[in-house]
């Protein structure tokens, strides 16, 4: 592994902020209308792509330089080995942003996603299957904190939820400005912009999931031939959609009938290590509805 002291350059990393875009977290959100609109940025793989060839395609920035490392498969970084130390031989004055979110909200976004991506199993052999190994934040965390201390921004999704405006604000100071600055006023009209993917209404989910279950809708599994049109989903999942739709716009609020109870499920799997991690983050999770010990 090539470290930045190869290019003759000492300090040249202190303008790179490392972007760790967790889904279901705004991260796409943030990633396109904050970063990739105002600042030079790149999407990149830490462990495959070298310091050289980075730093090439750049050169000199004039401003942060942003790079976004996807953490892919949704364990938050189980799937990206000793990431920290990673990112501190090939950037080690580098400032780091990562959000995370509440397991209980993360839960029906992602079992949405699930079903959307041709998942099969219903939610409660999904809940036990995905507690194993997603969402364990403290173990991730623990290590770029430790070695990256106060260049680490860990914002939470809670905090775009409730202010966006004000959080965006504080990721442009911790990041610093783009060449062409970026004054409050830009902050709020981004602020302002819708989410890229809405969660799926309830009754768009269950017909995902009927379809799935009978083969009908993904063509790599499909037994009984698909009906959809190119760019769009199976037909039926379409006029569900727009019942869903309509009903938004009568009622002004989304069809939702589920009520994605855990049965306690990720209070037990997750308080102990989110009380560390506040701890860690100085903040109350459980302030923001994160899973925290009961009391009996």
């Amino acid at each position: 592994m090539q470290n930045v002291s190869s290019l003759g350059a000492p300090g040249h990393t202190s303008n790179v902020v490392v972007y760790l875009g967790y889904h279901k977290t705004a991260s796409k959100w943030i990633w396109q209308h904050l970063f990739v609109e105002r600042y030079s940025s790149a999407q990149v793989n830490l462990y495959e792509q070298s310091v050289d060839d980075i730093f090439r395609r750049f050169g000199s920035t004039g401003g942060p330089l942003i790079l976004r490392q996807r953490i892919e498969s949704g364990s938050l970084g189980a799937e990206l080995p000793a990431l920290a130390e990673v990112i501190d031989e090939k950037f080690p004055e580098a400032r780091i942003v990562i959000g995370i979110r509440s397991q209980k909200s993360m839960l029906a976004s992602h079992y949405g996603q699930y079903v959307a991506n041709g998942g099969r199993l219903g939610f409660t052999p999904y809940l036990l299957k995905t507690v194993e190994s997603k969402w364990h934040y403290y173990d991730f965390l623990a290590p770029l904190l430790k070695i990256f201390g106060d260049r680490v921004l860990v914002y939470l999704f809670e905090d775009l939820r409730d202010d966006s405006c004000a959080l965006l604000c504080r990721i442009r100071d911790f990041v610093g400005e783009p060449p062409n600055g970026l004054l409050d006023d830009e902050i709020s009209r981004i602020a302002k912009l819708p989410p890229l993917n809405p969660q799926r209404n309830d009754l768009t989910i269950d017909m995902m999931l009927l379809l799935n279950r009978l083969r009908m809708r993904h063509e790599k599994n499909a037994i009984i031939p698909e009906l959809r049109r190119p760019g769009h989903d199976h037909i039926l999942v379409e006029i569900v959609e727009f019942f869903g739709r309509k009903y938004r716009e009568k009622f002004g609020r989304s069809l939702k009938y589920r009520r994605y109870d855990d049965q306690g499920v990720l209070d037990e799997v997750y308080a102990e290590e989110n009380q560390k991690l506040s701890a860690l983050l100085g903040r109350t999770l459980s302030d923001y509805g994160y899973p925290a010990q009961t009391t009996k």
